[in-house]
C-alpha cells in the first residue's frame, strides 16, 4: 500500500518537479558514496600505517603520537581567553532578515605551529590544511557578539548568540598522520641560500650597483663572480648559525587526499571507531537514496 501511494505521488508530479527531485536524489547518492568511500580509505590508511618514533621516523607519510607542546609560546582562545596551543572558534546569531535560524557571524582558527613530543624527540606541526579534531570543546550562549558581555542591555533581551571554542592545550595527547620532513642542512642548503640571495640582489638595483666596480652601469663576469662569492660567504655564515639550533622535523599536509593530514587529541582507536560508523552510515544511506532514485525512475517511465 505504501509503495502504491509513493508511486502515485511520483506519477502525479509535473515534469519539472520530478526532474528536480530525481536530480537531487542522484546528487545526494553521489555525495554519500563519496563520503563513504573517503571514510573507508581514511580508515584503511590509519590501520595500515604503523606508528613511528620521531627520532627514527623515515621521511614521508607517517603516523605519530605523543604530547602537545608549545612552539615559541602559547596563544589565547579568542572567546575564553584560555591559554592553549591551537584554537578554532565560531560565533552564531539567531534571527535576522525574518529568519529564526542561526547564522555564523564570526569564526576562525589558529595558524601558529605547535610541537609534538613523543619522548624520543620533537617535531613541528603546521596546522594549515589539517583535519583537526580536539576533545576540548566549549559551547555556551550569550547576549552579545562579544562573549565577555554577560548581562543583557535590556531586561527583556534573550540570549541570541551561541559560542563554540575548540582548543588543544599544553600536555594533551596527540595522534597525527602527515608528511614528515626534516629541513635540509649542508652544501645543498648553502647553495639554495646563495641562489636566493642572488635572486633578491638582482631585483634591487641599488644593492647590485655595489658590485659595479668599474662604474660602467653593467655587471660583468668578474663582478658577477664577486657577487656569487659574497652570497656564498653570507650563506655559509647563516648555515653556521643555524647549526647551533637543533633541527626539528615538520609534519605537514601531503596534498594527496588519499593521505590525510590528521591532528587529533582522540586516540587512534577512537578515531578508527568513528570512521567505521561513518563508513557504515554513509554507505547505507547511499544504498537507500540510490534505490529510491532508481525506483522513482522506474515508476515514472515504466508506467509509459
Amino acid at each position: 500500500m505504501a509503495s502504491q501511494g509513493i508511486r502515485s505521488i511520483i506519477l502525479g508530479l509535473d515534469p519539472v518537479p520530478f526532474w528536480f527531485l530525481f536530480t537531487a536524489m542522484v546528487a545526494g547518492a553521489r555525495f554519500l558514496l563519496y563520503k563513504g568511500t573517503q571514510a573507508f580509505w581514511r580508515l584503511r590508511t590509519m590501520t595500515d600505517t604503523p606508528t613511528a618514533r620521531i627520532q627514527s621516523a623515515a621521511q614521508g607519510y607517517v603516523e605519530l603520537s605523543g604530547l602537545a607542546r608549545p612552539h615559541l609560546g602559547q596563544v589565547a582562545g579568542p572567546l575564553t581567553g584560555q591559554p592553549c596551543l591551537w584554537y578554532r572558534y565560531r560565533v552564531e546569531k539567531q534571527g535576522g532578515e525574518g529568519s529564526k535560524g542561526w547564522k555564523t557571524v564570526d569564526n576562525g582558527q589558529s595558524t601558529k605551529p605547535l610541537l609534538l613530543d613523543d619522548g624520543t624527540g620533537q617535531c613541528i606541526l603546521d596546522p594549515g590544511g589539517a583535519d583537526i579534531s580536539p576533545r576540548r570543546v566549549e559551547r555556551w550562549s550569550g547576549y552579545a557578539r562579544d562573549p565577555r558581555i554577560t548581562t543583557p542591555s535590556k531586561w527583556y533581551q534573550t540570549k541570541r548568540y551561541r559560542y563554540v571554542e575548540e582548543r588543544i592545550e599544553d600536555g594533551e595527547p596527540l595522534y597525527c598522520l602527515g608528511r614528515f620532513e626534516t629541513p635540509l642542512r649542508g652544501p645543498a642548503e648553502r647553495e639554495r641560500l646563495s641562489r636566493a640571495l642572488l635572486k633578491i640582489w638582482k631585483q634591487d638595483p641599488a644593492r647590485l650597483a655595489r658590485f659595479d666596480t668599474d662604474g660602467d652601469g653593467t655587471i660583468g663576469m668578474q663582478e658577477w663572480e664577486q657577487a656569487r662569492r659574497e652570497a656564498g660567504a653570507l650563506a655559509e655564515r647563516a648555515e653556521g648559525e643555524r647549526r647551533l639550533i637543533p633541527v626539528l622535523a615538520h609534519l605537514t599536509a601531503t596534498g594527496d587526499e588519499r593521505q590525510p593530514f590528521v591532528i587529533s587529541t582522540y586516540a587512534a582507536e577512537e578515531l578508527a571507531a568513528t570512521l567505521r560508523w561513518h563508513t557504515l552510515w554513509f554507505n547505507l544511506a547511499f544504498v537507500v537514496v540510490a534505490v529510491a532514485a532508481a525506483a522513482s525512475a522506474l515508476a515514472r517511465f515504466g508506467a509509459r
